[in-house]
């Protein structure tokens, strides 16, 4: 008996232990790194943290109006700690000394979370306003060493876990899993190198160097990454081999952002840190929530054929803090290089190009396309302080004035499509590389030399040399700009040119595909397009005497349509509301071939008292409603077709006439009031430019010109007993009275609520809102604050609360406006609404406008937020815009909660629209 209870004992401590010991030895190594993973969220979140604070410090120091603040942290979650020591699937001196790792470094997040917890009790006690924040300064610096202590102490950690990971996990070439997994880690490893060699400033003022060639030099191995970590996916089981699809977005989503950096890193950015601790935070998120994401789940879905080790996260740390370095003085600008034209004969292929021909061919459009939409935005700039300049040259005059100020933060050489273009014409055969290659390197010139007369303008206007030369140096600068506009203009066309004769001495792979069936005739129609625009400008230029015939663009109009089902047979149709479908594109560029034709025939010469050119109408049209159309229904083709390039508007701005501006102030005298009657104007010249019996604005800020409307019902609201504002309910012009001056009239803080999204990419849409904006910006004063949301994707404030004496600054922000992405209004009004209040102005006229194109939905919290600030003197005015009035009732509604006014603005409202909502409120009077 005693024998079989001795043997029961020993069957059960054998079974035990077997139990006890059912873990993996690679799943117990996979704990570490989760712990490490888990540690370093903890990280993050007290990095966040200790920037935002320091942000408001530097704040303090400056101006101490304000308490300082710090959110109080809770306590470590042990979980993951215990969970990385308890694993069973390693013993003896192996554990321990992985375990000895974990300890320390969960010791040091302790010391760590401590440390912030000393900051947050100083703060909260307000112990920094004793002592001049000198203790707050010295619990930051040590705060700071325990980031970098903690990084180096994990990676070495790390470095543990990995040698008893390949212990056990040998290299071999033949499992797809493990040559997978090196591939992977050859990318992660890559990641985070970039990462560990880019700087983060807690001082955002520190204007140290940003390691912008070794971003560049990352970007361009992410493309040899690309091309080869997919090599392995066919010989993986299901779902693993997805993972790595969706692991080589990832590599796209982070080279991506690396070409943003790239592009971003400005003249403007280089004056502060702010940019290069926004990179490194962006990049470092989309290394560990998604590159990371994609490897570990690659890992978990690979176990039933093989187990891997996962990656940790990263951790960041702050740099030491860098002298500043002091700005060289800009030199003066030295022309650019050009180079002569390399001549190539094209011999006909006997082959089909391959999809990589195509695609570089096509990036060469697409760099010209950025770069001629980066030199629209120079150009407007430019238009913007050219205006600003004429009333400083007079010597007497411009020192009473305020400064002179002049930016160009929104120019963005494409330099990252630049150097991926250079990598990837290598698909493109000799000599045609060569030729095109150099015809792009001087278009990269061309942007430099425009990107450097911009600097040495900003240096100009901070020094104040234009009170020594009378704006001599100045006018130097806009008239090489000219020179500069048109010969990029002209190489952009060589080029193109040339892209389009290589690209048709390929034959077709497919020719009676309906892509390139479809394809063809589009392309044809867009010539002929093109042909009439360069007449249009020869005509304008005065060349030409007689309007361009546009019999072609009509046939061809008329063909795309009678042929649609032919040329797109067995292509889907998906609807309109479907980005994917290819007859949406087909159509439209039809029926705008057919409105481009009626629009040249009513082209009228420059008239002298008009402020917008003719052209600026043509501009607009040509690109985005003919353009955008073919190269949409390319990008949906996938192959076989070329883009077509955009054109410039060359007319935006001319040289200034020195005879008559000598005395600028004359144009300021006040000119007679007149009245005119304000006539339908021609549909389609709506895209931009004005009615031909539309009043003139006047030059003058201060004059008052009328124009006959109808008066408008007015209802008096008192709130509280304490405020009274004049709600205005029926705002449609017709037939009113509306002054074009602000005096009388209470300070404005109007916040515009701008729906942007790719809806409003119509002449009848983006160019009206502009104009009815600009409209108002001459008679706005010191004491009016004009902020700017903007909804489309996701809500911000790209234009913080300005005073109308910089209406140039905000002219500037308004040119740059650009249709695109998806509408998401209730965060853009929970957005205008925040930036209104803290600009509340009392007795004044606080009105958020919000202009868009269509309804979309409003939340009932939305709606009640609505109603309650519009009894706190806080309007809603809404202002709807498109070919034809909106029918729909819920942005009408909207405007009554508001207690705002409803209109839908046209081509004979828009300039006064917004003057009448400056005008919503009269001064209060003794």
């Amino acid at each position: 008996m005693k024998f079989c209870l001795l043997l029961l004992f020993i069957s059960v401590a054998r079974y035990s232990i077997v139990r006890a010991q059912t873990e993996a030895p690679i799943q117990s190594l996979n704990h570490y790194v989760t712990f490490l993973d888990e540690s370093s969220k903890v990280l993050i979140g007290r990095f966040k943290m200790l920037a935002d604070y320091q942000a408001e410090v530097n704040q303090y120091k400056k101006k101490p109006v304000s308490a300082l603040r710090l959110p109080s942290s809770g306590p470590l979650e042990e979980y993951y700690f215990k969970k990385a020591l308890s694993g069973n699937g390693l013993a003896g001196a192996e554990m321990d000394r992985l375990n000895k790792g974990a300890r320390a470094i969960w010791e040091l997040l302790n010391d760590l979370d401590m440390a912030c917890k000393q900051l947050e009790t100083h703060v909260h006690l307000k112990a920094y306003q004793n002592d001049n924040l000198k203790q707050s300064d010295e619990y930051v610096t040590k705060i700071q060493g325990m980031f970098e202590q903690f990084s180096q102490e994990k990676d070495a950690f790390y470095l543990q876990v990995q040698q008893a990971y390949r212990k056990r996990q040998p290299y071999s070439a033949t499992d797809p899993y493990l040559v997978t997994e090196k591939a992977m880690e050859q990318v992660i490893l890559s990641q985070h190198q970039l990462l560990d060699s880019l700087p983060y400033y807690l001082d955002e003022e520190n204007r140290a160097d940003w390691p912008v060639e070794t971003v560049r030099r990352s970007m361009l191995a992410d493309e040899k990454f690309l091309v080869t970590i997919g090599n392995t996916q066919a010989k993986l089981e299901y779902p693993a081999s997805d993972m790595l699809s969706s692991f080589k977005s990832a590599i796209a989503s982070m080279q991506s952002l690396k070409g943003r950096a790239i592009d971003n890193y400005t003249f403007a950015a280089k004056q502060s840190a702010e940019h290069g601790n926004e990179s490194y935070m962006l990049l470092m998120n989309q290394f560990n929530q998604d590159l990371l994401a994609f490897h570990k789940s690659f890992v978990n879905y690979a176990q039933s054929q093989r187990r891997l080790l996962y990656y940790p996260a990263f951790s960041p740390v702050f740099s030491k803090e860098k002298a500043a370095k002091t700005a060289r003085k800009p030199a003066k600008t030295a022309p650019f290089e050009d180079k002569p034209l390399l001549s190539f004969n094209i011999k006909k292929a006997s082959a089909p190009a391959s999809p990589a021909l195509i695609r570089t061919l096509n990036d060469y459009i697409e760099f010209v396309n950025e770069s001629l939409r980066q030199m629209h935005s120079l150009q407007l700039t430019l238009r913007n302080y050219q205006s600003s300049a004429e009333y400083y040259r007079a010597p007497g005059k411009s020192s009473s004035r305020a400064n002179l100020a002049y930016s160009h933060d929104q120019f963005k050489i494409p330099a990252s499509a630049y150097e991926l273009l250079m990598t990837s014409s290598v698909t493109v055969p000799e000599p045609y590389r060569a030729a095109i290659n150099r015809q792009t390197e001087v278009l990269m010139n061309v942007l430099k030399e425009m990107d450097d007369l911009s600097i040495e303008l900003i240096a100009y206007t901070s020094e104040k040399q234009y009170l020594n030369d009378q704006l001599q140096r100045s006018d130097a600068i806009v008239d090489r700009y000219l020179t500069l506009f048109d010969t990029f203009d002209k190489k952009k066309e060589q080029l193109y040119n040339d892209v389009r004769r290589i690209f048709e001495a390929y034959p077709n792979a497919d020719p009676k595909n309906s892509w390139i069936i479809a394809g063809k005739a589009l392309q044809n129609t867009m010539d002929d397009d093109r042909d009439v625009l360069f007449g249009v400008k020869a005509l304008l230029r005065q060349e030409i005497a007689e309007i361009p015939a546009t019999v072609k663009i009509e046939g061809d109009a008329q063909q795309l349509i009678a042929d649609e089902y032919q040329n797109l047979k067995g292509l889907q149709r998906y609807g309109r509301s479907n980005g994917l479908c290819p007859y949406s594109p087909y159509e439209d560029l039809a029926g705008n071939s057919a409105r481009f034709a009626e629009l040249t025939k009513k082209v009228k010469n420059v008239s002298p008292s008009s402020t917008r050119h003719p052209f600026e109408s043509f501009y607009y049209f040509y690109n985005n409603e003919l353009v955008y159309q073919y190269n949409k229904f390319v990008e949906l083709s996938k192959g076989g077709l070329l883009k077509v390039v955009n054109q410039p508007d060359l007319f935006i701005f001319a040289r200034t006439d020195k005879s008559k501006a000598t005395n600028p102030l004359k144009a300021t005298q006040p000119e007679p009031i007149r009245k005119e009657a304000v006539n339908d104007p021609d549909p389609e010249i709506a895209a931009a430019g004005k009615s031909k019996n539309q009043a003139n604005p006047t030059e003058n800020p201060a004059a008052s010109i009328t124009t006959q409307v109808l008066q408008p019902k007015t209802d008096t609201v008192y709130v509280e007993r304490l405020r009274v504002d004049t709600v205005f309910v029926d705002r449609a012009i017709t037939n009113q009275q509306v002054t074009r001056s602000l005096d009388g009239f209470a300070a404005n803080n109007m916040v515009l609520l701008l729906d942007v999204s790719s809806s409003m990419n119509s002449p009848y849409k983006m160019p009206l809102l502009k104009r009815s904006i600009k409209s108002m910006l001459t008679l706005l004063r010191p004491e009016d604050q004009i902020s700017i949301v903007l909804y489309s994707g996701k809500a911000r404030v790209v234009l913080k609360p300005t005073s109308g004496s910089k209406s140039a600054e905000i002219a500037r922000m308004i040119d740059l406006l650009q249709s695109d992405g998806d509408t998401d209004g209730n965060e853009g009004i929970r957005l205008a609404y925040k930036t209104a209040n803290k600009q509340y102005i009392r007795g004044g006229n606080n009105r958020i406008i919000l202009a868009t194109d269509g309804e979309f939905p409003v939340s009932d919290e939305v709606m009640q937020m609505i109603g309650q600030n519009a009894r706190q003197d806080l309007y809603l005015t809404i202002l709807t815009f498109g070919r034809n009035a909106h029918t729909g009732q819920k942005l009408k509604k909207l405007s009554q909660i508001g207690k705002g006014s409803y209109a839908h603005v046209t081509q004979e409202s828009a300039d006064l629209q917004l003057i009448l909502e400056a005008q919503g409120k009269k001064l209060a009077t003794e």
